[in-house]
């Protein structure tokens, strides 16, 4: 690994919001241990997915440039720590099922090519993301986004989008083995509820039958972004940038706007994360008032 990559606040490289909203088994060698903060700034080309940690209420910020954790306090000031393990693979696709991370999309300049070229497939973490191992699709496919539904004491369902083929692809055994789902222009999916949803052009769809089809659900917000949490909040960002969320059983309730549009979006409880033109923030009052952290690397 060469110096210290060492962060700063996300600044506004942010994909415009369009009419298609198209997106455009061996274990891996061991990298370099996490990198502490540093001390001078640097810019994120891209923030793919935030996404809380339960395992200790950090941030996980997926880049262009590796995974990254961000501890933040009370007052909005954040230290960031990575890319995580030294790494600087770019998870195009990112999320966490039961402390195991999941991740897909394309090596880094100094990524170990037992990663995969020129995309990695699926890929696990059982040390938040310290090190890797090669699941299925190794070199083939790279997921734009992921999505994973842990049912008890069974195995792990897995679905990704693949943009360069318009389909959703999915896995009943841990990502193990796929099948092909429904041909669909997707920005975002998600997996919740024993439902997957996906924010098309033509508004949110939602499978009932794992991905096999979807349907156009013409009483919910025509979303770009959506994310869950464990307590069973959805919420997402619409094309126009207004917040959306939906306890369950509930109805949709609109809230405040965003700043220009989304790049990554996160729900944990009431606090929503967003990264857009001020870089990353958080709201706890559905977007009345911001948070806009204060990044120190």
């Amino acid at each position: 690994m060469n110096g210290a990559r060492v962060t700063a606040l996300v600044a506004g490289v942010i994909a415009v919001v369009t009419a298609t909203m198209l997106l455009t088994g061996c274990s891996l060698s061991e990298s370099e241990p996490e990198t502490p903060p540093g001390t001078a700034p640097a810019v994120f080309e891209h923030v793919h997915e935030l996404v809380p940690d339960p395992a200790d209420g950090s941030l996980l910020v997926a880049t262009h440039e590796g995974l990254y954790r961000f501890t933040i306090s009370t007052d909005g000031t954040a230290a960031a720590f990575g890319p995580i393990g030294g790494l600087d693979f770019d998870p195009m696709g990112f999320t966490i099922a039961d402390g195991v991370s999941y991740a897909s999309g394309h090596p880094g300049p100094t990524t170990p090519g037992t990663f995969g070229s020129p995309n990695l497939g699926l890929i696990v973490s059982n040390d938040r993301g310290e090190t890797w191992t090669n699941v299925s699709l190794t070199g083939t496919t790279d997921f734009h986004s992921l999505t994973v539904e842990a049912t008890p004491n069974g195995p792990v369902s897995v679905f990704g989008y693949d943009a360069s083929t318009a389909r959703l692809e999915r896995s009943l055994d841990d990502g193990v083995t796929w099948s092909s789902g429904a041909e669909l222009t997707a920005r975002d999916i998600l997996a919740h509820g024993n439902r997957l949803y996906a924010t098309t052009p033509d508004g949110l769809a939602v499978s009932e039958d794992g991905g096999a089809t979807f349907t156009i659900d013409p009483t919910a917000p025509a979303l770009y972004v959506i994310a869950a949490d464990p307590n069973g909040t959805i919420a997402g960002v619409d094309v126009s940038g207004t917040l959306w969320t939906r306890e369950s059983g509930r109805d949709w309730e609109h809230g405040h706007t965003i700043e220009g549009a989304p790049q990554a979006f996160a729900v944990d409880g009431s606090r929503l994360y967003v990264a857009d033109d001020r870089g990353i923030a958080y709201t706890d009052d559905a977007g009345a008032s911001w948070v806009v952290l204060e990044v120190h690397g």
